[in-house]
């Protein structure tokens, strides 16, 4: 049930060429009403983008919400890293109500279990940008959606010629090891992001990273907005999915390399299916570049109100930022239901408790 066919939820497009917005992901031409999608109108080699009819023409989803798809930073965590407890109480709510909750992330298993916990979830969470799927509290592989180890291998040789240091997320289990070359290449950024598994950090050869081994889950990069920028054209012509951040939560632009095709969105397709519930019946709600495709994919997208303009326009609606418990409010309006007022009342009583 949960095997990942190469392409079975997103069939490519015929071009290879980026999509805006700072991230390529193939997928099908179908969209829902309202969401900004790929148009062949070409200019400078890329895509142009349209926007379908009015980006909030509906104020609430058409269909109840059975699955409700949540990333981590910049979206469930408020600005200080922490789930402020009207959040915690509206995805206790959502999951009352009968709605299956998930969450959808950059991030590696051994720093979600934790949040999985803390909210109280028990079920598959999407994890590595999509290329994997884990049953929690288990810690059971659902799925997995590697990269080619051939087109890893290049990604990396293209990171070296432009001096930035590769990281490789393998594919072994929830081993979750870090590979890495040299330390020749390495940044502060990495500095912190080595630092906070240590034990899991190898190094070798930049002609071994990936080269005669198993399929890596995906390939990313840690440096500069610029430096990345500088090594998009070359990514763009791999067979592969490929994101980028302009800022991550590293503090450093981040670009992370997977199989062509893959996302968060395929990942919350792959979810949905296993649980026979209608992509026209998920909210997925998120703030970033990686989140576009899944805000796209599902029946009601939701972009935080920090979000870059870019997440806004893919979105079906905006909700508020971070730091004023958006997720809250938009469980509660578009998943619950709930008044504004009755939201407001609510929230007044949480806060002066």
């Amino acid at each position: 049930m949960w095997a990942y066919r190469r392409q079975s939820f997103y069939a490519p497009l015929a071009s290879t060429q980026p999509i805006a917005y700072n991230v390529y992901i193939p997928h099908s031409g179908e969209h829902a009403t309202g969401k900004v999608v790929p148009s062949h109108r070409h200019y400078s080699g890329g895509f142009s983008t349209i926007v379908q009819n009015d980006l909030f023409k509906n104020s609430t989803p058409t269909r109840s919400i059975k699955l409700l798809v949540i990333d981590i930073d910049g979206t469930l965590l408020n600005p200080e890293g922490e789930i402020t407890p009207i959040t915690l109480a509206s995805v206790q709510a959502a999951q009352q109500a009968g709605i299956v909750v998930t969450l959808a992330t950059a991030r590696r298993y051994c720093n979600t279990a934790r949040i999985a916990t803390e909210i109280g979830l028990a079920g598959p969470l999407i994890i590595y940008d999509g290329a994997l799927i884990v049953q929690h509290p288990q810690g059971s592989i659902l799925s997995s959606r590697p990269l080619q180890a051939d087109i890893a291998q290049q990604a990396v040789e293209i990171l070296v010629r432009h001096a930035i240091q590769p990281v490789v997320h393998p594919n072994d289990g929830l081993e979750e090891e870090v590979w890495t070359g040299p330390p020749e290449l390495d940044n502060l950024w990495l500095d912190a992001y080595f630092a906070a598994y240590p034990e899991k950090m190898r190094r070798m050869p930049y002609e071994t990273l990936c080269a005669g081994h198993p399929d890596p889950l995906r390939v990313v990069a840690f440096a500069s907005e610029e430096s990345i920028q500088g090594l998009i054209p070359e990514v763009s012509t791999l067979k592969c999915s490929w994101t980028m951040l302009k800022r991550g939560s590293f503090g450093s632009a981040e670009l992370a390399i997977m199989d062509y095709g893959c996302s968060k969105a395929s990942g919350v397709a792959a979810v949905a299916h296993a649980l026979n519930i209608s992509l026209a019946e998920v909210m997925a709600i998120g703030d970033n570049n990686n989140d576009i495709a899944m805000l796209q994919s599902v029946g009601w997208g939701v972009a935080m109100g920090q979000a870059p303009e870019q997440v806004k326009s893919a979105a079906n609606t905006v909700t508020a930022s971070n730091w004023e418990d958006g997720v809250a409010q938009a469980i509660a309006h578009y998943a619950l239901r709930t008044p504004r007022q009755a939201f407001s009342n609510s929230f007044n009583r949480a806060t002066c408790l």
